[in-house]
This record gives structure tokens, sequence and C-alpha cells, in this order.
């Protein structure tokens, strides 16, 4: 029983070493590998190169293709819909030292945010500009109390007062640029990265021409000229059409809106009070103007 015993206990302590060696064998290549891989990197030993896996290239422009432009239909359908348009200029304090115009042209942001919620209290939807276009031009349906909020001309204090209002009540707006102010000296304009942050937050891009010059005062190449030049640098920066336009000074006839027409605008708003759009003139919208002494009752009285 000794013997066996002995012999079982030599058998087992030489399994032991022979697993240890392989340990070591396999430790040592393992070793080496790591070593030519590190000496071929540096150029230090004459390997064969290693192919790279194949690379995946993911074509952007498909996910995230540009919307296609819109046309108006030919002829344009008879029909109407009542959405009111407000139209805002500056949300900003109110100042003293402001000039006369600019602060009939300014809400304060306390007022603002007042109507903006009296119009959620009173079950108002906010509109984008497609649903507005489908409305009129297609006959899609809109929600109950539909209406569409718009600022002119592009001050930067949409952004930093009336938009955090706006994403706050899940609101949608739009904002006509002046294209010759955005990113320029004037630190009361928008620049074009926050253009992209209105957008991203719910906020539409239109078109307030390049240099805010009335059109019916122009001829008709330097009409077309801001008109064309504008939307074209809205849509180089946004990457998408821009087909929506506000009248400088409010300033429009019936040859001005042609002439929006041909530059390739679908939607125009004017300053002209009312709340029934017209499908047979989608370039004369009208709006209802909010001012620095409209507050929550005047606007409850434009919308009653």
């Amino acid at each position: 029983m000794m013997d066996g015993e002995a012999r079982r206990e030599r058998l087992l302590r030489a399994r032991r070493r022979r697993g240890a060696r392989r340990l070591v064998v396999i430790g040592l290549v393992a070793a080496a590998v790591t070593v030519g891989a590190v000496l071929a990197t540096r150029g230090g030993a004459k390997r064969a190169p290693v192919t790279p896996p194949p690379r995946v290239t993911i074509d952007v422009s498909t996910s995230r293709a540009r919307p296609a432009p819109l046309s108006l239909p030919d002829p344009l359908p008879a029909r109407t819909v009542s959405v009111p348009i407000l139209m805002y200029h500056r949300i900003d304090y109110l100042r003293a030292s402001l000039p006369g115009i600019t602060r009939r042209l300014t809400v304060d942001p306390a007022d603002f945010a007042a109507q903006m919620r009296w119009l959620r209290e009173h079950g108002f939807h906010t509109l984008t500009q497609l649903q507005l276009f489908d409305a009129l031009e297609r006959g899609a349906r809109l929600p109950a109390k539909p209406i569409l909020i718009t600022f002119d001309d592009g001050y930067r204090d949409v952004f930093g007062k009336a938009m955090p209002v706006l994403a706050r009540l899940h609101m949608r707006a739009t904002a006509y640029i002046i294209t010759d102010r955005i990113s320029g000296p004037d630190p009361s304009f928008l620049t074009w990265g926050q253009l992209r942050g209105l957008e991203q937050r719910g906020i539409e891009i239109g078109s307030h021409t390049v240099h805010h010059y009335e059109l019916t005062g122009l001829s008709d190449a330097a009409a077309l000229e801001e008109l064309t030049v504008s939307r074209r640098t809205l849509e180089q920066h946004l990457g998408r059409p821009v087909q929506w336009f506000a009248y400088p000074a409010g300033a429009e006839n019936a040859h001005a809106a042609a002439l929006v027409r041909r530059a390739g605008y679908v939607l125009a708003v004017t300053t002209h009070p009312g709340s029934t759009q017209n499908a047979q003139a989608p370039l004369e919208l009208h709006r209802f103007e909010i001012l620095d002494s409209t507050g929550v009752s005047g606007l409850a009285a434009i919308l009653r």
C-alpha cells in the first residue's frame, strides 16, 4: 500500500511540473508575439504588413436628407381658414432711454410670458408654417384654436428671452430674419449659432430680406435680389428650404406679392390685421401687431 501511494504521489508531482512548464512556454510565446508586434510598429522588424479591417462609411446625407421645397398649387384653391397670426418684434425690458418707436415695438419679458401662458391656458395651439400651408393649400385639418406666433427682424432677445418661455410651454413660433444683420457688429441681433439654436427648440426661420428695404420702393431687379439673396443665405447656413417671408415695414401690394412668389416663397405675412387667411392670397396673410401696451387684456380682446 505504501509503495502504491508513493508511486501515485510521484506521478501527481510530475504532472504538476509538466503543467507548470506548459504555462511558462505559453507565456513566453505570448510575450514574443507582443514584442514582435511592437517592433513591427516601430519599424524594428520586417514583418508582413497587417491588413486593417475594412472602413465602414456612413452616408449621412441619406439619413438627414434635405427636405424638398414646397410649391404653390396652380390654380390656388378657393378656401379660407381662421388662424390669427401674432406679430412681435423685441422681447426686452422697457427702459426710459429707449427711442419711442423702439419702446412701442418692445414687449416686456414678463408681459410676453403672461401672454403665452394665457394662450396655453385658453386652449390655443401654436402652428408650424407647414401646418398653415397644408391647411390653406391642401385642405388639411387644424387643431382647435390654432394660432401662429411670429417675430420680425431677428433680435437676439428672441433667443435669450422669448425662446425659453416658448420651450417651457412647448409652443412653436417663426422668426423672420434680416440676413445682413446676422452675426454682425450690432449685438442686438442674432448670430448664426443662435439661429440654429432657435430651430432646435421649435422656432422656424423665415426671411425678412437682406437689408430691410421696403419692396414697394425698389425696382423689380433690386427687390428680387433682396428676396433671393436672403433666402439663399439662410438655406446655405441652415441646410433646409426657407420659404416663409415677412414684408419689411409691412409694405406690400399685388406686384410685390408676385415677386415674392417668383423668388420661391409660399407663405408671406403682412401687417394688415385680421384672422381670416385666404388660400388664394398665401403671400398676403394678415397679422395682429403686439405692442408694449397690449398686455394680456389686449391680447384677449384681439382674439375675442
